[in-house]
């Protein structure tokens, strides 16, 4: 009878642990976030090395805002965020900077203009295929870019049936690869990043999870968490990163029966965390490959988390 007592004990206590250790992942990389802020109200990749910029300042403004912990400092980052908007409704005529900006923006429930013009700028750069491309009309389209500016269109209000959207959802459908997974521009290889992106974007347009063009990517992806409990960019060749696990987290968690594989992920970032609360990563494309401490990742992991929560 003991016995019983103690296994159902056990059993109810599970999901508080686990909890408790998500939360405390959070806390911690929140805790280096702060500690990174420019004065300027901003934030960078990685203080000292990249200038402050108005990407990442949304990632924080984001957290921050999704945890309702330090306004002031998200205040200054979205004083930041307004001032940094160009005459043509972008942030650095760069879709994703500018669909970040309005994704942050949105979640401080602020700057309803702003965010109007950046919806208008991003409208004016969908390429004909119904992608979007990193620097205004310049160079391909690209999933993942595609994938965060439909983020923002549907973080802010913007029903699926509109054109801009409907558009940019069927070209991302028609980035498929044989394997399930998303490449970054049409037809390269699939990337865990495009991938997780892409499932996201889809997922919360409206899509079914029971579509091959979510289901058949979800089991591509899945493919890609490695025995840690960490997601690597590829199947083969490449270890796991914190960065991509985080991205991995952002779509799986949009799906119900896909605990047990965010839980092992969960782990695995309470594992490769620094003291001071950061994270290693060689995703962010700046370091060239060099795997770094970094704001970036950081941010990330606790968007990610946060999200479960």
């Amino acid at each position: 009878m003991k016995r019983q007592i103690l296994l159902v004990i056990f059993l109810v206590l599970i999901p508080f642990i686990v909890f408790s250790q998500s939360q405390d992942v959070t806390k911690k990389s929140i805790a280096h976030i702060i500690s990174v802020q420019y004065e300027n109200g901003a934030w960078s990749r990685l203080k000292g090395e990249f200038p402050p910029e108005a990407e990442p300042t949304s990632w924080a403004v984001k957290v921050l805002k999704m945890k309702k912990v330090h306004d002031d400092k998200a205040a200054k980052g979205i004083d930041f965020i307004l001032k940094d908007q160009k005459q043509d409704g972008s942030w650095n005529n760069n879709t994703a900077h500018t669909a970040f900006a309005i994704i942050a923006l949105k979640q401080a429930g602020v700057g309803e203009d702003a965010i109007k013009k950046g919806l208008e700028y991003l409208r004016s750069v969908q390429d004909e295929s119904g992608g979007f491309k990193r620097i205004g009309k310049e160079g391909a389209a690209l999933t993942i870019y595609t994938a965060v500016v439909l983020n923002a269109f549907i973080d802010a209000g913007v029903k699926g049936n509109d054109p801009t959207v409907r558009k940019a959802i069927d070209w991302l459908q028609g980035c498929q690869n044989p394997d399930g997974g998303y490449g970054m521009p049409k037809g390269s290889p699939s990337l865990a990043i495009s991938t997780a992106w892409t499932i996201r974007a889809l997922l919360i347009s409206g899509i079914s999870p029971s579509t091959p063009f979510v289901s058949d990517a979800v089991d591509w992806l899945l493919k890609s968490q490695r025995n840690s409990g960490g997601f690597a960019m590829m199947h083969d060749k490449v270890p796991e990163d914190p960065e991509v696990t985080a991205y991995a987290i952002m779509a799986l968690s949009k799906i119900k029966d896909k605990k047990d594989a965010i839980k092992k992920a969960e782990d695995y970032l309470a594992k490769v965390q620094h003291e001071d609360g950061s994270f290693t990563s060689n995703t962010p494309i700046q370091f060239n490959k060099m795997a770094k401490k970094n704001t970036q990742t950081t941010l990330f992991v606790a968007w990610a988390l946060a999200e479960l929560e």
